[in-house]
C-alpha cells in the first residue's frame, strides 16, 4: 500500500489561477513524523527510513524541540541530495539507501549530507489538515517553518536538513529555472485539493523534463517486446536502456521483421543485432550508464549510426543553446592517455556542478591549449568578438572580461580548448576575497612528499586557530590550502596580514622545509610557500579545472584524511575524478556553508595588538 498522493504523469502541463506549481525533486518520496517519542521517517510504501538518514532525524529532533506545542507533527516532502536549489542527484540517495553499516551511514552522512524537503502539511498539533485545500495546508506549512526558522527554499548550501518547497503561480518562469538548473520537472497541483492516502489524483500533475539521445538498436526481446538500446564506447556497443514504452505496435513489427532477417537469434529466444539502425529515445536521467525512465521517440534510419557514441549521450545530457556546437571531438587533447576532445567535454559535462560554484560570477582567465597538451598555449581573459550571447562579461573599467556563469558558458570555452580554469579570489562587483589560498609548491613533481608535509603543518597551526581549511591538489606538483570567508568579510589587507604571519612561523620554525624566496635558485631545494599569490589582481586554478599536460590531471579537492604519504597527484585524472565524487563525495561540499569569520578575526585582532 502506498502511504502517500501520488501525481499523475502529463505531457502538458495544466495551467490556469487554480494551479500552484512546485519543483520536482528526484528523491525519496517520505513522510517526517515528530511526536514527543521522537522522530521517524518513513518512505510512500511503508519501509523505516529513521536509521538510514541519522543527518534528518537528528535536525528535526532538534530544531522542532521547542515547538512541543505543536506535536505531534507530520510533513510529507521528498528526501534528497542536493545538487543546487532546483536537482537533486538520485544515484548518491540510491547508494546511501543499500548502506546496512551504521559506521559507514554515519560517515556518509557526515560527507554528504541529505535533506528532507518539505512540500504538504499532513498532521498539526495532532489534528489531520488533509482535507484542508492546498493553499491552506501551505500556508500552515509555511508559517510553522517560519516559527523554526526553517529556510523558505530549498538551497545546497543551506546547511538545516530540512526544508521548504514553495508554491509558484508562474509556471513559464519556474520551468525555465528547472531546465537551466537540470532539475527533474515540475508538479502541478490544483489550489482547492485535498490530500488522500494511497491515490492517484489528476488533482496534482507531474511534468517532468526529458532529454533526448540518438541510439543504437542492437536487441530484440520477442516475449516483452522491448528492445536493446546501444551506443558506441571505445568502438564497442554498449547497452544503456531496455526500450517498450513509446513504440506503436507497427514499430514493434519493424523490429521483429528487422531483426527476423538480419539478427542473430540467441538460445534464449533473444535477438542481437550488429550495430546499423538508429533510434532517437527520451529519458529523464543517466543512472550509473543507464537511461531512466526512457521512451521510444523514432526511428532514424537516415543518420550515421557511427554517431551514436558515449560521448554524443554525455554531450547531449545537459540543455544547451542550439548556437553551441562540438567540433573536432576525435582530436586528441591529452596525448600521453591519448584522450579525446570528445572525453575532455564529457569530463566537463559530468562535473559542470562541481565547478560552477567556484566559477559563477567571478572574471574567469582560462589558459587555451588549440592543439592539445603539452603544446602551444595562451591566456583568455578578454571577451572576444565572436563570443555569443548566452555567455556574459563584467566591464571593469578598460576590458570585457569573461564571466563564466552557466553551464553553456563553461563548455563554450571547453569546446575551444581551455584546459585551465583560474579564477580569482572575489567575485565580480567586489573588491574583497571570498577565500584565503595558500599555495605550496614543492620544486618537482618528484618532490611531492614535501607538500604534503607542508600541509600538514599548516593544518595543526590552523587547527590551533580553530580554522578549518579544505586542501586541494593543484593539479601539477603541489598542494593548495583553502579558506573560506563570508562575502565582504575582510579586505585583502586583512588577508594579506594572515597570510603573512602563517609565512613567517612556517619559515621561522621549519626553515629546512619551507621558502618564501620568490627566485628558484634562492630556494635551495626547499618548498615554496606563496602567500603573495593571495592578492587582488591575482588567480588560482578552480577546483575540478583539468590541468595543461599530457596526463590529464585534474585540480581535485581532498579530504584532509587522504594527504598522506600515499597521496599521488597522477591518480586524479580525467578518468578516475568523475567516479571518485560518486563514490566518495565532494570533499569542498561544504565549502561556502562554513566561513572562518570568526576564528580569524580573533587571529587579525592579535596581529593588531602586537603591531
Amino acid at each position: 500500500m502506498v502511504l502517500t498522493m501520488q501525481p499523475i504523469l502529463t505531457s502538458v502541463p495544466p495551467e490556469g489561477s487554480e494551479w500552484r506549481y512546485e519543483v520536482k525533486y528526484d528523491g525519496f518520496r517520505c513522510l517526517l513524523r515528530i511526536d514527543e517519542s521522537g522522530v521517524t521517517l518513513t518512505s510512500r510504501n511503508g519501509q523505516t527510513l529513521t536509521n538510514q538518514f541519522p543527518e534528518i532525524t537528528a535536525f528535526a529532533a532538534r530544531c522542532f524541540q521547542h515547538m512541543k506545542d505543536r506535536f505531534p507533527i507530520t510533513l510529507d516532502g521528498e528526501l534528497v541530495y542536493l545538487i543546487n536549489p532546483y536537482r537533486a542527484d538520485f544515484e548518491h540517495l540510491q547508494i546511501r539507501g543499500r548502506l546496512k553499516r551504521t559506521e559507514a551511514i554515519e560517515s556518509t552522512a557526515d560527507r554528504r549530507p541529505c535533506r528532507f524537503l518539505a512540500f504538504d502539511l499532513l498532521v498539526l498539533e495532532g489534528a489531520g489538515t488533509v482535507s484542508l485545500p492546498y493553499v491552506k495546508r501551505k500556508r500552515a506549512l509555511s508559517k510553522l517553518f517560519k516559527e523554526a526558522n526553517l529556510p523558505a527554499c530549498p538551497h545546497h548550501l543551506a546547511e538545516e536538513a530540512i526544508q521548504y518547497i514553495p508554491e509558484h503561480t508562474d509556471f513559464d518562469a519556474l520551468w525555465d529555472k528547472v531546465v537551466r538548473h537540470d532539475g527533474e520537472g515540475i508538479v502541478a497541483k490544483r489550489a482547492s485539493s485535498g490530500w488522500a492516502e494511497n491515490k492517484r489524483s489528476p488533482d496534482w500533475q507531474k511534468y517532468k523534463h526529458m532529454k533526448t539521445a540518438h541510439v543504437l538498436l542492437t536487441g530484440f526481446n520477442p516475449k516483452n517486446g522491448y528492445v536493446t538500446a546501444s551506443v558506441l564506447k571505445d568502438g564497442t556497443a554498449v547497452p544503456i536502456a531496455s526500450v517498450s514504452h513509446g513504440m506503436q505496435a507497427e514499430e514493434k513489427n519493424a523490429v521483429r521483421t528487422i531483426m527476423e532477417t538480419h539478427g542473430k537469434k540467441l538460445p534464449s529466444g533473444e535477438y542481437t543485432l550488429e550495430p546499423s539502425i538508429c533510434m532517437t529515445v527520451q529519458y529523464l536521467t543517466i543512472l550509473q550508464d543507464t537511461l531512466r525512465e526512457v521512451s521510444f521517440v523514432s526511428f532514424q534510419f537516415e543518420m550515421d549510426w557511427t554517431e551514436c557514441t558515449y560521448q554524443q549521450l554525455i554531450l547531449r545530457s545537459k540543455t544547451l543553446p542550439p548556437k553551441l556546437q562540438f567540433t573536432s571531438l576525435d582530436k586528441i587533447v591529452f596525448k600521453k592517455r591519448e584522450k579525446t576532445k570528445a572525453d575532455f567535454l564529457s569530463y566537463m559535462v559530468k562535473m559542470s556542478d562541481f565547478l560552477m560554484p567556484f566559477l559563477k560570477d567571478r572574471a574567469v582567465t582560462v589558459i587555451r591549449y588549440p592543439h592539445g597538451a603539452p603544446g602551444e598555449s595562451f591566456f583568455q581573459k578578454n571577451k572576444p568578438d565572436y563570443t555569443p550571447d548566452f555567455v556574459s562579461s563584467v566591464f571593469d573599467g578598460s576590458h570585457e572580461h569573461i564571466v563564466c556563469s552557466s553551464i553553456p558558458s563553461l563548455l563554450w570555452l571547453a569546446n575551444q580548448l581551455a584546459l585551465e580554469f583560474h579564477v580569482p579570489f572575489q567575485k565580480v562587483h567586489s573588491e574583497r576575497p571570498a577565500e584565503i589560498v595558500i599555495d605550496l609548491d614543492p620544486p618537482s613533481r618528484n618532490d611531492f612528499p614535501m607538500a604534503v608535509e607542508a600541509a600538514h603543518v599548516l593544518k595543526q597551526l590552523f587547527d590551533s586557530f580553530s580554522i578549518t581549511s579544505f586542501p586541494k591538489l593543484s593539479g601539477n606538483k603541489g598542494i593548495q590550502l583553502y579558506i573560506p570567508l563570508s562575502p565582504e568579510a575582510f579586505t585583502y589587507e586583512e588577508t594579506r596580514a594572515f597570510t603573512m604571519l602563517i609565512a613567517d612561523y612556517c619559515v621561522r620554525t621549519r626553515p629546512d622545509l619551507f621558502t618564501t624566496e620568490r627566485f628558484i635558485k634562492n630556494r635551495n631545494g626547499r618548498l615554496y610557500l606563496d602567500y603573495l599569490q593571495h592578492a587582488e589582481g591575482k588567480t588560482i586554478i578552480a577546483p575540478y579545472s583539468t590541468r595543461g599536460n599530457e596526463l590529464g590531471t585534474v585540480a581535485a579537492p581532498l579530504y584532509w584524511s587522504e594527504v598522506n604519504s600515499s597521496l599521488t597527484p597522477d591518480d586524479y585524472t580525467i578518468d578516475t575524478v568523475v567516479n571518485r565524487v560518486r563514490t566518495e563525495g565532494d570533499p569542498f561540499y561544504d565549502f561556502y556553508r562554513n566561513p572562518q569569520d570568526g576564528p580569524l578575526s580573533i587571529v587579525l585582532e592579535q596581529i593588531k595588538r602586537k603591531s
